[in-house]
């Protein structure tokens, strides 16, 4: 079985990419594993949100009950 080659986007491209949503979001996108953007941001050297940055980020814009 011969491996489907998916083309990855530029290193800009992806930088810019995982600041604006989640690694699922991305990998949905390219239609890959998040796993696999993974890979692509450690080849690339680039620096990931930290754990539960998009929690935080989710819990700041919800609406708060009055």
């Amino acid at each position: 079985m011969k491996a489907r080659k998916v083309e990855r986007p530029s290193k800009e491209d992806l930088q810019k990419l995982v600041w604006e949503k989640p690694t699922i979001h991305i990998a949905k996108d390219f239609g890959v594993s998040d796993k696999a953007i993974e890979k692509w941001c450690k080849a690339y050297g680039i620096q990931k949100p930290p754990r539960g940055y998009w929690a935080k980020q989710q819990s700041l814009q919800a609406p708060v009950a009055e």
